[in-house]
């Protein structure tokens, strides 16, 4: 689907008519202006990528006209359904109906119309973790495949550090990234999902929910060698943690294998010790610890490979159930 009429003026016809059963009104009034369908484009733009700024670099327009949409939708459901803060644009209550109705109207509307994935044909080039490309990736691949088969996702998932994927968007040797929060300015964010920190010892250790931290520090503590692991571990020494690592690797599967011996325990995040190895256990953390995974990219409009590629990573988002049984999608927005 095209950008809004903004920059294509392009009509849908018929899927309009279903609009109206998103206004509160006890009798149908022929006279009452109802939503067009780019301004529906823009709300999910915006709920999408979380601010006005990413909806216009997505979209192809400027912020002044995604403002004007948006204004001119809530003129016409009279009704706010955005609500503007300092970390970014949140829906309202109503707005969250408004924008699930939304989706089911421009999706139907897309059914409606011809086909096009024929001509988008190319390469994406994502870069990541290795446990993103296990655990989450998998899906979206096999969906692109069916939705755009000329287009072939390339995924660097050799990415150890944040700065890592970061470095890859920024220099042009990735068009995509998956990292996690916070990074760089410069850079457009959608969020994707969220994972779990948790403490990972070997089968035979089972830490008291009384005397948690005191029962782990009779074992050695492996620190995991990145900038999100060190947050984690910052905030459970602010709530009571005292131990400090013996030793530091950058490698999971170093410390698994330090771990099974029993003698070692350690702070990773779930997706990255599965499948669990034999002899090891999960233990959850008496902390809200959890990084929050983003799709990342350059400012600037992106292309049209790359937009479907984020249309394929929304309709992912859109699932009830999670990817991963330990992981979960980003689906508030």
């Amino acid at each position: 689907m095209g950008p809004p009429d903004c920059t294509c003026g392009q009509s849908y016809g018929q899927p309009n008519q279903v609009i109206g059963s998103m206004r509160h009104m006890k009798d149908f009034d022929h006279d009452v202006r109802l939503p067009k369908m780019s301004e529906l484009q823009v709300l999910v733009a915006i709920a999408d990528t979380g601010s006005f700024g990413g909806a216009a670099a997505e979209l192809g327009c400027t912020q002044s006209r995604i403002s004007h949409s948006i204004a001119a939708l809530e003129g016409a459901l009279a009704n706010q359904l955005l609500e503007r803060s300092r970390t970014g644009t949140a829906p309202t209550p109503i707005g969250h109906k408004v924008i699930l109705k939304a989706r089911e109207i421009l999706k139907l509307a897309q059914s409606t119309m011809p086909s096009k994935s024929q001509t988008l044909s190319g390469v994406v080039r994502l870069a990541t973790y290795q446990s993103v490309a296990t655990h989450l990736l998998l899906p979206i691949i096999d969906a692109l495949a069916i939705r755009h088969p000329h287009i072939r996702i390339e995924i660097d998932d050799g990415c150890i550090e944040r700065e890592d994927v970061e470095r890859r968007v920024r220099d042009g040797s990735a068009d995509l990234g998956i990292a996690h929060l916070p990074v760089g300015a410069g850079l457009s964010i959608r969020p994707f999902a969220e994972d779990d920190y948790v403490v990972i010892v070997a089968g035979n250790h089972t830490p008291s929910k009384r005397y948690f931290w005191q029962d782990l520090e009779r074992l050695d503590f492996i620190e995991l060698r990145c900038s999100g692991s060190r947050s984690i571990v910052e905030k459970c020494h602010a709530n009571g943690m005292r131990a400090k690592p013996t030793k530091s690797f950058s490698s999971v599967s170093t410390i698994l294998a330090y771990v099974t011996k029993g003698r070692s325990f350690s702070i990773l995040p779930r997706l990255s010790v599965e499948p669990l190895p034999a002899g090891v256990k999960v233990v959850d953390l008496p902390v809200n610890a959890r990084r929050s995974l983003a799709i990342i990219l350059p400012r600037q409009q992106a292309g049209a490979k790359e937009r479907a590629v984020l249309q394929t990573f929304r309709q992912l988002r859109g699932f009830q159930q999670p990817v991963a049984g330990w992981a979960r999608l980003d689906v508030t927005r």
